[in-house]
């Protein structure tokens, strides 16, 4: 975020338009942004404020939950640098640049920019968790967003680690923050509804994506499943809402349910094929 005039938006998110304010968010090109649902904070210079009007942007969050528009006084910045903060799951703490190291963990490093994940929210969590208590071994990120979970996954012993999001913008994040780190997770341009494109084999697959893509990469891998083609292990599924869990369980046929795992409105999954 530039320096200058700011005002503070915060959204009232309707139920069931999550998914579409993340959208509409990254439409508008933002650093990021604070949840803490249903209500999301985000920040606008005037000149982005201005254009966001011109081109119909606030007008689509209007219809998407109750907007709240205000003037944002002096020392934003550091009260955005204080939400940003640690978050240790299991082996793995998740940090901004701005925090110190934590003490007698992994530590992987993430800047926000304009992607999804810091480590705080409820999904990154959950994820973070599932894969700490999974065997190592290779892994594909699908979405990864700012590359949290792929470089987490990496300091955890996991390798080969694949990572790919169809969000061009985001793949820079994910490349700097993997510099950050020193890591080289293997990142790529793919959109995983797109059945024409081939994804690398790995054992373990982590998505924490909206429902639709993830139904998408079910028809996939149960599709692989069946065939007796070459399919993961094991699959870690969030970004659901709890009652996307029961569609999404049924994208994956021929997937056991090994996990469950539930905070407030969000649900994580994890499957299972049978043993090879």
């Amino acid at each position: 975020m530039t320096a200058g005039p700011f005002r503070r938006c915060t959204l009232e998110v309707a139920d069931g338009r999550y998914d579409e304010v993340v959208g509409a968010l990254l439409d508008l090109g933002l650093d990021g942004w604070q949840e803490s649902l249903p209500v999301v904070t985000f920040w606008l210079t005037d000149e982005a404020w201005d254009a966001a009007q011109r081109g119909g942007a606030l007008a689509a969050l209007r219809g998407l939950g109750r907007l709240f528009v205000e003037p944002e006084e002096g020392g934003w910045e550091d009260q955005w640098r204080s939400f940003h903060h640690p978050v240790t799951v299991g082996a793995v703490t998740v940090r901004p640049p701005w925090w110190a190291p934590q003490p007698d963990t992994l530590d992987v490093i993430i800047h926000v920019g304009m992607a999804f994940g810091t480590g705080s929210h409820p999904t990154t969590r959950q994820c973070l968790a599932a894969l700490d208590g999974l065997p190592r071994g290779s892994l594909l990120d699908a979405g990864t967003g700012t590359g949290v979970l792929a470089l987490s996954a990496m300091r955890l012993g996991f390798a080969p680690v694949f990572a790919l999001d169809n969000d061009p913008a985001a793949l820079v994040i994910a490349e700097a923050n993997a510099r950050r780190n020193g890591l080289r997770p293997l990142l790529f341009g793919a959109d995983v509804t797109d059945p024409a494109i081939e994804l690398p084999d790995a054992e373990v697959v982590v998505a924490n994506i909206a429902l639709t893509p993830i139904v998408a990469l079910g028809s996939r891998y149960a599709g692989a499943l069946a065939a007796g083609a070459a399919h993961p292990h094991t699959v870690v599924l969030a970004g659901l809402l709890n009652e996307q869990l029961a569609p999404a369980l049924a994208a994956f046929g021929g997937y056991r349910r090994r996990h469950t795992d539930s905070e407030g409105e969000w649900s994580c999954l994890v499957l299972e094929a049978p043993h090879r």
